[in-house]
């Protein structure tokens, strides 16, 4: 089976500067919070009237942390790489099995891009996703890999059942991307993928607060996704 291989490279700062200031200034989660947990001196940002001035206190201060920070964050970026290619092609295999979708031929990289921010996000398009520097855990390192790679897999199956979709669904705040972010940790909870990753993957608090019934749409979810599996592993007699 083809499949892709991950890349780890640095995250364009430009793009580092743009999400960060989303996330700070724009997000209505209250995600900023991640952030300046992480980075506190970040917070002297709120103290410039104009976007123009907090964008360039942003910039000052990313370019400045990388510096500092070098040596750190291209050993970290050497560890999650070394780590990701012991599971990665096992990975894929299981994850084009749960989806019942092959790999795409033209498409034969995903882009780990490390960045200083903890909140990591993907983009469809390019096939990339930013991944934090410094995970104290390993296995967090390979959850983030393995959520944010299973999207594009995931959407591909989407499009393939609903080729008239507009895409841009497959954005926030759309159901479409609610439901992609839930469905994520209920595939990494997959006994095929849980081989390999070892620990429970997790919901977004948000989600966790969504009913569906008497349950939270990530338990409703998780259930109706086991009884389906179930029947596959009955009828393919596992």
């Amino acid at each position: 089976m083809n499949t892709p291989k991950v890349k780890f490279t640095d995250f364009p700062l430009s793009k580092e500067i743009d999400w960060i200031y989303g996330f700070l200034f724009q997000d209505k989660w209250g995600w900023g919070k991640y952030i300046i947990k992480k980075h506190p001196e970040i917070k002297k940002v709120f103290y410039f009237k104009t976007e123009a001035e907090r964008i360039e206190f942003l910039r000052r201060y990313i370019v400045k942390f990388k510096i500092k920070n070098q040596k750190l964050i291209e050993t970290k970026k050497t560890i999650y790489q070394k780590e990701w290619q012991k599971i990665e092609r096992d990975f894929f295999v299981a994850l084009a099995e749960i989806l019942q979708i092959d790999w795409p031929k033209n498409r034969k990289t995903i882009r780990a891009m490390i960045s200083i921010n903890p909140i990591c996000h993907r983009f469809l398009n390019g096939w990339s996703f930013s991944i934090f520097y410094n995970y104290k855990k390993i296995s967090h390192a390979m959850e983030v890999i393995m959520h944010e790679s299973c999207h594009f897999l995931y959407f591909e199956k989407w499009k393939k059942l609903y080729p008239k979709m507009d895409s841009k669904k497959f954005e926030s705040p759309h159901i479409e991307w609610h439901l992609s972010e839930i469905i994520a940790p209920i595939i990494l909870n997959d006994f095929r993928i849980q081989k390999l990753l070892k620990q429970r993957a997790v919901f977004y608090p948000a989600h966790e607060k969504i009913k569906i019934g008497d349950k939270t749409a990530p338990k409703h979810l998780s259930d109706l996704y086991k009884k389906i599996v179930g029947k596959e592993k009955t009828s393919m007699n596992f």
